[in-house]
Parts: structure tokens; C-alpha cells; sequence
């Protein structure tokens, strides 16, 4: 195996090479997922699709590309997928060119291979001048292809061959369990979860806290990172004076989210193009030692931030706590504080503009309880207390 990265410079054309110790299918299967692709290469910031598809020759995605103060957005076509061979894109914003990856079966894995013929934008210099620049990729394309060595190496170390574990956690149709290092969350009812981890992976590409998404062993599992650290409910019980805290801290993430544009091609539960959550509740956020991360992407859908926020404030003024009757009397008080200084904090004028719209789209759950059902119905119509 090749101690490290070959490389070969002509131009502007730019070749690196390394060699990784996985098949070339294990290697495809992740390269191929091009949303994942900003996991490893440093300098891509963002990936947007802008076709209905995600894979396969026609594919058209937009990516913001940083490498040091210069920073461009990058429109790009898929010409060629012939898995798990070769991928060939076209570059065709502010680089163009044509660009390839490669992967070659070895006696100990597979040798990837970047290859890239681009054109830079004016302000790279003179055709003399843009030799600079290409030495500046190849060493940025170097770390990548490390990065992705790193990527597969991990990836081995992480689920593969492990079983479902222990039990950490249930919801109305999934359950969470250990995973060797990582957790599986696994639909009981056979549900597709396609769609979430996909979302998982959309918003962490746009620097969105999210979980990290290992693999998908099936359309009804999903593999994801690990994370430590307890609910935001979990530590507001524990500590209610923190509620103010956790009350902005809630808001600003419900603000972040609405900056993640959504897929073209994902439903669309009121005006607006951003990604919603639909259920971004204390709840829903783990408070780990990196900051708080969003979990449960089931319901993430297009739409406008403000209803967002709208819906969760449905579900704060309105769920039903699995506790006795003594308990439930001092859940629901806190929880209706709770509500009506995230009401404020976020702007009770855009969150009362959607509050009809939202409490509408609750009331399609099947799983409502009968009295999570009236209350919704009692908020809608301004006689809940």
C-alpha cells in the first residue's frame, strides 16, 4: 500500500491518489452519497441540490467552496456514474472544468484517484500566475483524500458486524439502542427512515447541529453517532431556574434552522423554503458537551421558520405527560411558563400567525392522545387556559 498521496500537476490539471483499505464498493457507497461529501473535503462548506435527483448522471448540486479568504459557490453536473468505478462531474460556475473520481480494486483495498481540469475564476491571475493556486488545492485536495482515509477507517471500526444492544430510549413508533459505539434507531412499525436521515445529513451539511449519520443498514434503521449529555428537558426538570436560559437558547435554534434551505423536492407544510423541524422541543435537543444538538428528524419538511416555531409552541401548550395525576399538575404548569416565554423570545406576532395552520397539521397525527386531541383543538380557538 502506498505510504501516502502521489500526486502529478500539469496546468491546471491536478491529480491526487491514495490508497484505503476497503473494497471499492465500501468506498463508493459513501463518496457516491454526494451530500456526505462535505464530511471530508475541507473545503466544501455546503452542498444544495438543485435537481429532484441525488444520484445518478443529470445530478445538478451547488457547492460553497472556502479555501482561505476566497470563497465561491461552485455549480456542478454529474456526467458520469458508473459505480463503483467512476463518478465525472462538470464544473460550470465561477470554476469550470471537468472533474473525476476513480477507484481501482488493489491487492489491499482500493486506489482512489481525484483527477481535476479546471479553468479558475479572473482573480486567480494570469495563466502564469494560477500555478500558485494549483499547488494550493493539490495540498487542500491531499488533506482531503487523508480525510477520507480517516472517513473509511472509522466507518470500518464503527457498526459493522455489531447487533442491536441494549435499550436507550423509546418513542411512539422507534426505539433507540446501543449500536457498538454508535446508537440504531429502528422504526417498530417498519416506517421508512429514508427521509430522516437524509434531513440529518441536509442540515449538517450547512453547519446545522444535528447527529451524525454512520451508516443506514436498512430503509427502516439508521445509524448515528453517539451523543452524551441529557435532554434540555431533562436538565430543565433538574434545574428550573435555568428556563429563561433554555427558553433563548430554544429560540435561537428554531432562528439557525430557518437560514437551512430545503430541498427542492421535500414536502411543504406552509409558505416559506427553509427546513422545518416540526417538533424542535426541549425534548428533542441534547445538551452535549459541544453544544446543543437537534435530534428526531422524522417530520422535517419546507417551510417558514415562523410556523416552526408556531408548532412547537402547539406541542408545548398541548402535550400530554405520561405521569400521574399529582406529577401532570406541576408538568403542565411548568410547561405552559415555558411556552409563553418562548411565545415571546421568538415573537408572538409571527408565532400567532401561523398558530391556526400549525395546530391544523397536529391534528393529522394519529398518535395524539384523545386529550392532546381537544386541547389542540381548545389553543386553535383561543379557549385553552
Amino acid at each position: 500500500m502506498q505510504a501516502d498521496i502521489d500526486r502529478a500537476i500539469t496546468g491546471m490539471g491536478i491529480e491526487v491518489s491514495i490508497d484505503i483499505p476497503a473494497a471499492p464498493q465500501e468506498v463508493w457507497d459513501y463518496v457516491a452519497d454526494l451530500a456526505s461529501n462535505v464530511e471530508w473535503m475541507a473545503d466544501a462548506q455546503s452542498i444544495d441540490f438543485t435537481s429532484a435527483r441525488t444520484e445518478g448522471v443529470g445530478t445538478t448540486f451547488e457547492c460553497v467552496t472556502k479555501i482561505g479568504p476566497l470563497k465561491t459557490t461552485d455549480k456542478l453536473e454529474v456526467t458520469e456514474w458508473d459505480p463503483p468505478n467512476t463518478l465525472g462531474i462538470t464544473h460550470r460556475g465561477a470554476v469550470t472544468g471537468t472533474g473525476r473520481f476513480a477507484l481501482q480494486p488493489i491487492e489491499d483495498g482500493t486506489r482512489f484517484t481525484w483527477s481535476e481540469d479546471l479553468t479558475l475564476p479572473w482573480y486567480f491571475g494570469s495563466r502564469a500566475g494560477q500555478q500558485p493556486a494549483s499547488l494550493v488545492l493539490e495540498r487542500v485536495w491531499r488533506k482531503n483524500l487523508r480525510n477520507l482515509r480517516a472517513r473509511m477507517l472509522e466507518r470500518q471500526q464503527g457498526p459493522t458486524g455489531h447487533e442491536p444492544g441494549p435499550l436507550l430510549g423509546m418513542g411512539r413508533d422507534s426505539e433507540m439502542r446501543a449500536y457498538g459505539p454508535h446508537i440504531i434507531r429502528m422504526s417498530l412499525r417498519g416506517r421508512d427512515l429514508s427521509h430522516e436521515a437524509a434531513a440529518m445529513r441536509h442540515v449538517r451539511a450547512h453547519g446545522f447541529p444535528a447527529p451524525e449519520v454512520i451508516e443506514q443498514p436498512d430503509n427502516h434503521s439508521v445509524v448515528m453517532a453517539r451523543l452524551t449529555g441529557p435532554t434540555m428537558l431533562d436538565e430543565l426538570a433538574a434545574k428550573p431556574w435555568l428556563l429563561t436560559r433554555h427558553v433563548k437558547g430554544l429560540a435561537r435554534l428554531h432562528r439557525l434552522l430557518g437560514d437551512v434551505p430545503a430541498p427542492g423536492n421535500w414536502a411543504k407544510v406552509s409558505g416559506g423554503s427553509s427546513v422545518v423541524h416540526l417538533d424542535l422541543q426541549p425534548d428533542n435537543v441534547k445538551l452535549t458537551p459541544d453544544g446543543p444538538v437537534v435530534i428526531d428528524w422524522s417530520n422535517a419538511a419546507a417551510g417558514d421558520a415562523a410556523f416552526d416555531a408556531a408548532s412547537t409552541y402547539v406541542r408545548l401548550r398541548t402535550a400530554a405527560p405520561d405521569n400521574h395525576a399529582a406529577a401532570r399538575a406541576v408538568i403542565n404548569a411548568f410547561r405552559t411558563r415555558f411556552a409563553r416565554a418562548f411565545l415571546k423570545e421568538f415573537g408572538a406576532d409571527a408565532i400567532l400567525s401561523h398558530l391556526r395552520a400549525a395546530a391544523d397539521l397536529r391534528l393529522l397525527d394519529r398518535n395524539l392522545h384523545p386529550n392532546e386531541r381537544e386541547a389542540v383543538f381548545a389553543l386553535a380557538r383561543g379557549e385553552l387556559d
